[in-house]
């Protein structure tokens, strides 16, 4: 009987193992041709970007990337997705151990690091900030992550108010929509001209003015 009971589960077990299998392709296949759709985007601007293309690049059919993204402003939405997590989760790993306030100065130090490190991913992240303003499939993508951001700064400015780092009177949302504001604006003059615009020296002048500031 116990045989009997082992074999008869043995072919669920290969079908759940068969159905993962496939779950972990498709993952895979859809991360490769997102990959290759940023870097396409990075080199040549959304534009340039076909659901053919994408899937040639990442080593795959032209026609693969229709069964997953069926049309470009699938692949666009999902692309705008993909770009901006990977960018915040790089982000947020370079000091997981740091918190509030702390937390907050260590991403702005981060944000103007990570162009010089992977200029592909800061440029293909800025194409879709800028491409928010005429393609609609990415609009509501930036204006959530826009918001998400903001929130994330005031979070950290809070943090150093109730640490008594910063003054209790700071207006939380207009400070947080200039911070964001003036770190896209430096990385995105960085990108136009990487030999006139110096990051490292930026960062220090921007951190220390923002603390300066906004002190108590």
């Amino acid at each position: 009987m116990a045989r009997a009971v082992r074999r008869a589960q043995e072919p669920r077990d290969d079908a759940l193992a068969s159905r993962r299998t496939q779950v972990e392709r498709r993952d895979e296949a859809e991360r490769r041709i997102l990959e290759a759709a940023a870097l396409i985007v990075a080199e040549n601007g959304l534009d340039a970007i076909t659901l053919a293309e994408a899937g040639e690049r990442a080593g795959y059919s032209r026609g693969l990337p229709s069964h997953y993204f069926k049309t470009k402003a699938d692949l666009l939405s999902a692309l705008a997705t993909y770009v901006i997590e990977s960018f915040i989760s790089t982000r947020r790993a370079a000091a997981p151990e740091l918190t509030g306030y702390d937390g907050l100065i260590a991403s702005f130090k981060y944000y103007f690091m990570l162009p010089a490190r992977n200029p592909v991913m800061a440029r293909a992240f800025h194409a879709v900030l800028a491409a928010a303003l005429t393609v609609p499939p990415i609009t509501a993508t930036v204006a959530r992550l826009n918001r998400e951001t903001r929130g994330e700064i005031a979070a950290g400015l809070s943090a150093g108010i109730a640490a008594g780092r910063l003054r209790a009177d700071i207006d939380l949302e207009t400070e947080s929509a200039l911070i964001l504001a003036t770190l896209r604006g430096s990385i995105a003059q960085w990108l136009v001209d990487p030999e006139g615009v110096d990051l490292e020296t930026m960062s220090a002048r921007f951190i220390a003015t923002v603390e300066r500031s906004l002190a108590k």
